[in-house]
C-alpha cells in the first residue's frame, strides 16, 4: 500500500490526559501507559489509532452527511464509506481490506514543569532522527535538522527563550551555544508540524527518556459502595497517563478502495474524505466519559505546508 505521494503526517496534540493502556503491569502503577520495547518512550500502538479513526469517522459521516459530500453517490451512507475505507467489520459475510493503514502514533515533543516557564516541551536528538526517517517517508524533508546533537547536561532552546539553568523536574541543564542553521531548520520544521509548541528544548538523549519515564501522570482511583459511603475493599488502583499538552505524530498511508470491480474509490476520494471527518478533534484511547484522549488534529501533506 506505500507509496510517498499517497503517505500524510497526521500531528496529535493532547488537549486531555491520555491513558492508552497496556494492559499489563509489573510495577507499582496497575495502569501504566503502552511505550516502546526498545526505547521505553511513550507511544499509542496503530490499532488503537485506527480504531479511533473509524469510531469518529463513522460518527461524524453517521451524524453530518455534508461529510460525505467528497465521495460519489455510490457511497449512499456512512456505513458504505466505513466499509470502504477501513475494511470489513467483524461479523460481516463478505471480507474486505481496509484502504488506509496507519503507524504507531510516536512522541513528538513532551510536556515537562520547569523553573522559567509553567512547562516547556522538550525533545531529543534521537527522536529528530527518528522523526526525520519517518517524515522521509511522507516526503517532508527534515535532513538539516536531523544533524543536530546534544551531550552531557546541556540543553539547547530551540524556540523560545531559555535564560540561565534550566531545571526540569528535578535535572538542572545548562543551555549550550547556539547549532546555527541546524537549529534554524529544527524550529522551522517544528512550528510547521505544531504550531502551539512556543517553548521547545533540546535535551540529551538519556535526560529525554529518563523524563518520558518518571514525569507523566500516576491518579489513585477508587470505587464508592452506595450503601456505606467509604471507599470498597480492593479498589484502589493506580492509572498512568500521558500529560495533556503531549504531542505525538503518525503516518498516514492511503490507497484505493480494495474491491474486485471496475470502479473502486480512488485514493484521492478517501484521503480528502478522511481529512474532512478527522479535521480538527479526535478522541483516542481509554476513558472516554472522563474527557481523556482528546486530540487536536493538524494535517501534514508531502510538499511540506501544512493542509489543516
Amino acid at each position: 500500500m506505500y507509496l510517498q505521494k499517497n503517505t500524510r503526517v497526521c500531528v496529535l496534540h493532547a488537549i486531555s490526559p491520555v491513558h492508552a493502556g497496556a494492559g499489563s503491569a509489573t510495577g507499582a502503577v496497575d495502569l501504566p501507559i503502552q511505550r516502546e520495547r526498545h526505547t521505553g518512550w511513550p507511544m499509542i500502538q496503530s490499532s488503537g489509532v485506527k480504531g479511533a479513526f473509524r469510531d469518529h469517522c463513522w460518527r461524524v459521516w453517521t451524524h453530518n452527511d455534508n461529510t460525505l459530500k467528497p465521495f460519489p453517490e455510490k457511497v449512499r451512507n456512512a456505513e458504505q464509506a466505513v466499509r470502504a475505507v477501513f475494511g470489513a467489520k467483524k461479523g460481516d459475510t463478505e471480507a474486505q481490506a481496509g484502504a488506509v493503514a496507519f503507524s504507531d502514533a510516536r512522541l513528538l515533543a513532551f510536556p515537562v514543569r520547569a523553573n522559567q516557564a509553567p512547562f516547556v516541551w522538550v525533545t531529543c536528538p534521537r527522536l529528530i532522527k527518528r522523526l526525520a526517517r519517518d517524515l522521509e517517508l511522507a516526503g517532508v524533508t527534515a535532513k538539516y535538522a536531523a544533524e543536530i546533537s546534544m551531550a552531557g547536561d546541556n540543553c539547547l532552546s530551540v524556540i523560545g527563550d531559555i535564560k540561565d539553568r534550566l531545571i526540569l523536574e528535578d535535572i538542572c541543564l545548562v543551555p549550550a551555544e547556539s547549532a546555527g542553521d541546524n537549529v534554524e531548520a529544527l524550529r522551522q520544521l517544528f512550528e510547521r508540524l505544531d504550531s502551539d509548541i512556543d517553548r521547545l528544548v533540546l535535551v540529551p538523549d538519556h535526560h529525554f527518556s529518563f523524563l518520558v519515564e518518571t514525569a507523566t501522570e500516576i491518579q489513585a482511583q477508587i470505587a464508592i459502595d452506595p450503601k456505606t459511603g467509604v471507599t470498597s475493599k480492593g479498589s484502589l488502583r493506580y492509572q498512568e497517563l500521558l500529560s495533556a499538552d503531549s504531542v505525538l505524530y503518525t503516518l498516514v498511508f492511503f490507497g484505493d478502495e480494495r474491491v474486485d470491480h471496475d470502479d473502486p474509490l480512488k485514493m484521492a476520494v478517501i484521503c480528502d474524505g478522511v481529512k474532512a471527518a478527522v479535521s480538527s478533534y479526535i478522541q483516542i484511547g481509554g476513558d472516554m466519559t472522563l474527557g481523556r484522549g482528546i486530540f487536536s488534529v493538524s494535517w501534514i501533506n508531502n510538499s511540506t505546508s501544512k493542509e489543516g
